[in-house]
């Protein structure tokens, strides 16, 4: 989001009274984000069904997460609501929901190894081959 200083303009262009952060990989410290003007700052939360969290992770509850960007759009009730994928555009919860679904998984850039979406793929971390 910019400078700290920069922060309270940004939050006051954004619609809604309420503002609630979950804390990603670059945000700072709750206190900080509420300082800046967030109503509420998460390191997770469950909403409505729904548990939103920054890391994607493979779950039986409904989940809205974030950090891996241009990966994927939906795997089954997991959605990747990164602004990336969503042309920076705020969407509603039945416009998720009917997002195309993603192919489970995935190939390794380094190595070639097919992977699946949201498990522990032990020769991987971080989705970067350990071999490379």
């Amino acid at each position: 989001m910019g400078k700290a200083s920069e922060w309270p303009e940004i939050l006051r262009q954004l619609n809604g009274a309420r503002k609630i952060i979950i804390l990603g990989s670059h945000d700072r410290r709750p206190r900080q984000m509420l300082d800046a003007g967030f109503t509420e700052a998460h390191d997770k939360l469950e909403w409505n069904g729904w548990l939103l969290q920054h890391k994607p992770i493979k779950t039986q509850q409904k989940l809205l997460c974030g950090h891996i960007h241009e990966k994927w759009l939906r795997l089954g009730w997991a959605i990747n609501v990164g602004v990336d994928l969503w042309n920076f555009t705020p969407r509603t919860i039945e416009e998720l929901t009917q997002a195309e679904q993603s192919p489970p998984h995935y190939k390794c850039p380094h190595c070639g190894a097919i992977l699946i979406h949201l498990e522990n793929n032990i020769s991987h971390r971080n989705g970067k081959c350990v071999s490379a």
